[in-house]
């Protein structure tokens, strides 16, 4: 009579149960794609920081627009004589810009008519000039503010409104009015790096 030896499955399966709790280590520290990880975490953390970045025109010191308007293209040059990298959502730069007409000079006068900067997001007018004023080559338009203090926010953007008159013909007296718009965006360096920060971190 031949004996059946019952115990040998039992001992596979344990030898098998084995190798896999020996394997979890080793899982569990690699990612899978599609799956939680520790690298899935790491990318995340990175987006995140990525991600505290404020825009801020004004890092450099100075930043220049180039806008169409009619015939011309007008060339707006923004700059501070102050470190940008010290600026909170409490500070109030000082902000200079010039208004100008960029390349080779046009027949026929232009003039500003009106020059106009706000943050609509304080409901605040930082400069409302409304005059007459030659902008033709060599001529040009200048203006400063002081950007007001902001404490809410990681950011001001301030928005510009210029009105120009262009003459049709070289000595006719015939204007064509053009309202052109510009925005400024200032970002604050101190608020990246307690952006995404629980309260009292």
């Amino acid at each position: 009579m031949t004996r059946v030896n019952r115990r040998a499955p039992r001992a596979g399966r344990m030898i098998g149960l084995a190798a896999a709790l020996a394997l979890m280590p080793g899982l569990q520290a690699c990612s899978v794609p599609g799956f939680p990880g520790s690298g899935t975490v790491d990318s995340q953390a990175e987006e995140r920081e990525a991600g505290r970045a404020v825009q801020n025109e004004l890092a450099e010191g100075s930043t220049s627009h180039r806008l169409g308007a009619a015939s011309h293209t007008l060339l707006l040059d923004y700059w501070t004589s102050e470190d940008p990298a010290g600026w909170t959502p409490e500070s109030s730069p000082i902000i200079n810009l010039s208004v100008k007409i960029d390349g080779a000079p046009v027949p026929g006068a232009v003039r500003v008519t009106r020059f106009n900067a706000r943050v609509d997001a304080l409901g605040v007018e930082l400069a409302n000039d409304q005059g007459s004023f030659a902008l033709e080559p060599p001529y040009a338009y200048t203006s400063g503010f002081a950007l007001p203090a902001n404490p809410t926010a990681e950011s001001t953007t301030v928005l510009f409104t210029i009105d120009l008159l262009t003459e049709t013909e070289p000595g006719s007296g015939v204007f064509t009015r053009q309202t052109v718009l510009d925005t400024l965006t200032i970002g604050f360096a101190g608020m990246a790096a307690d952006a995404g920060a629980a309260p009292g971190e």
